[in-house]
């Protein structure tokens, strides 16, 4: 899965956009395009972060295996059946899903593979998970919570959508599926 890259190659970029790899250097020398050079050879690699910026800067269509996070889920939840619940509906609305108990593990999960969507089971994690959040800043990650906020005006602050489970299960999946989250 190329989502798991954190660099491309000139060819991989010249495959993407039906051009020379020769472009995609031109590209580069002449500044539309982010690399940096290896060592040694000197041969030139595209982060795929800076790769989807320019493909949409430049109204080009971002292939779904770099579209960073995507339609992908994180939930940090206990494992029991309310986060099973939650995970079955996410991909009803045709996301994948991952889930963790783990705190830790959320934030490595975060990191590794930059999902779309957060969401956590209680509001007491919130502060927590907005910390590892400030790491990938400047990337629109849709949060949720499935629990009523401890401070209702905190929580409103930081963008976070809440929902009542179950009773909000049909107004998550309208959300996930709208254009909005996508």
């Amino acid at each position: 899965m190329v989502r798991d890259k954190q660099a491309l190659t000139t060819g991989e970029v010249a495959k993407y956009c039906g051009v020379n790899f020769r472009t995609v250097i031109r590209w580069i020398e002449r500044g539309h395009l982010d690399a940096y050079k290896l060592p040694g050879r000197g041969d030139n690699r595209i982060p795929v972060e800076s790769f989807v910026t320019f493909l949409k800067g430049n109204n080009m269509p971002v292939p779904d295996d770099l579209a960073l996070g995507g339609k992908t889920l994180l939930l940090l939840g206990d494992n029991n059946e309310t986060s099973i619940e939650i995970a079955a509906a996410v991909r009803r609305a045709g996301w994948d899903v991952m889930v963790t108990a783990d705190p830790i593990q959320f934030g490595f999960l975060i990191a590794q593979h930059q999902p779309g969507a957060i969401a956590i089971s209680a509001d007491k994690d919130r502060q927590s998970v907005e910390k590892v959040l400030k790491d990938v800043e400047g990337r629109d990650i849709l949060c949720l919570c499935f629990d009523a906020p401890i401070n209702k005006e905190a929580a409103n602050s930081h963008s976070w959508l809440y929902y009542s489970w179950p009773q909000d299960q049909q107004e998550l999946i309208n959300h996930l599926t709208s254009d909005v989250a996508a």
